[in-house]
């Protein structure tokens, strides 16, 4: 019985570190720049019930705050993050893309303007919004930007 105790013990401490070092290699990219992003977006495209996909005129912008886990929307309203990873796909010119999925269901997919951060630090994608009414779909494209940090500012 003990010799399965300390079995228990150390494959749950491969488990442990093995999850520990995952969790480090799947660090978000965003965050080498900066905890805080600022996204505009200058419009949308809708799904309706009945209707086909069609966009429409739209503009506004969000901030992504990684530092609190949350999204403020336009109407300045802040949504937890309930999830955020890092995705990979083989042989696609994207080498990386993050996805944040928000407490009411919405999503942001992005991924870096230029990988290598030469010369531009912006990321691109879109927050995609389902509905439950005539409105069934809400996609609308982001261009975001670092945001400096706070403490740099003082």
């Amino acid at each position: 019985m003990k010799r399965t105790g300390q079995a228990l013990r150390y494959i749950l401490g491969i488990a442990v570190a093995a999850l520990a070092g995952a969790a480090t290699a799947a660090e978000n990219p965003m965050w080498r720049t900066s905890l805080i992003w600022s996204c505009r977006y200058t419009m949308a495209i809708q799904c309706e019930r009945s209707h086909d996909c069609a966009p429409v005129p739209a503009s506004g912008s969000l901030t992504l705050d990684y530092a609190e886990n949350r999204v403020i929307d336009e109407t300045g309203i802040g949504r937890p993050i309930k999830r955020h990873y890092v995705q990979t796909v083989s042989g696609s010119p994207i080498s990386s893309e993050v996805k944040v999925e928000l407490s009411d269901n919405r999503v942001l997919w992005l991924s870096p303007a230029d990988d290598a951060g030469t010369f531009s630090d912006n990321w691109v994608g879109a927050i995609l919004s389902p509905k439950a009414g005539v409105i069934i779909q809400d996609l609308r494209p982001l261009a975001c930007k670092p945001v400096p940090d706070r403490k740099d500012s003082n």
